[in-house]
């Protein structure tokens, strides 16, 4: 009986050392990883509670078609940009004539009245017309240029097709700006950012070109891992997983990610 007593006595030393012995504490979650992973989310799913509930992004070739315009500037920018777009995606991303393009690119003064004008070039991807002409009236007082994209991504299929209408009566910079923003935000960042973002996905219009910051969010977001019809909890620690590799390999060429 003695010894069980021990045995017992020495297991209950063991159980309060076990008890008492301070937990490890988690390392706080870095800032600047976090804040990149917030405006991923926000450009990707849009603001909580009112945004898209699944991922979207392009799985197959792009085939870019420019309309509305025979300047060779506005054609050599858009050129520029699609290659550029390609390069950070990974998508094949070419020229097509119009009938066999899946992403029509349309300049014009009034966007607006160009998606009215031109809505039998993509009707046959509107499924509500009465509907979509509401959408165009309510947009039209406060966007300068816009975009629509069709796909099956909520059942797990990429984005398949899509229109941007980039403004010309307002200056080379609103051509500009138009051309990348709206041309980007259709591969899949669908929403802006908040007005203070580094971004040209912010509100503001201060930068027209993509950042530092947009084109890591879009190298984020063509990542194989991400896919299609993902809801934020599933992808989060994969978008995670894929911002830290991009840092790595950034850091290994003495390079910043946003800067």
């Amino acid at each position: 009986m003695g010894k069980s007593v021990a045995r017992w006595a020495l297991a209950g030393v063991l159980l309060l050392t076990a008890c008492t012995a301070p937990t490890p504490q988690a390392a706080p979650p870095d800032p600047t990883e976090q804040a990149l992973l917030d405006d991923f989310r926000r450009a990707v799913y849009g603001p909580a509670g009112t945004g898209n509930r699944h991922l979207a992004k392009w799985t197959g070739p792009i085939r870019a078609a420019v309309i509305g315009t025979d300047r060779s500037d506005y054609r050599a920018a858009a050129r520029r940009h699609l290659a550029d777009l390609a390069d950070l995606t990974g998508l094949a991303v070419d020229e097509a004539p119009e009938a066999q393009a899946n992403l029509l690119l349309f300049y014009a003064d009034d966007p607006f009245a160009a998606a009215r004008d031109h809505r039998a070039r993509f009707a046959h991807r509107i499924p509500d017309p009465a509907a979509f002409g509401k959408r165009l009236d309510v947009m039209a007082p406060g966007a300068t240029c816009f975009g629509f994209v069709w796909g099956g991504w909520p059942g797990g299929r990429g984005i398949d097709f899509a229109v941007v209408f980039i403004r010309t009566d307002r200056g080379e910079r609103t051509v500009g700006g138009c051309l990348v923003q709206q041309t980007t935000q259709v591969l899949g960042l669908l929403y802006d950012l908040d007005s203070s973002a580094e971004s040209v996905f912010g509100d503001a219009g201060a930068y027209i070109d993509l950042t530092a910051r947009d084109r890591l969010l879009l190298q984020m977001l063509y990542d194989p891992s991400l896919r299609p019809g993902m809801g934020w909890t599933e992808a989060e620690p994969l978008a995670r997983a894929t911002f830290r590799a991009l840092l790595q390999r950034t850091a290994a060429v003495g390079g910043s990610l946003t800067r």
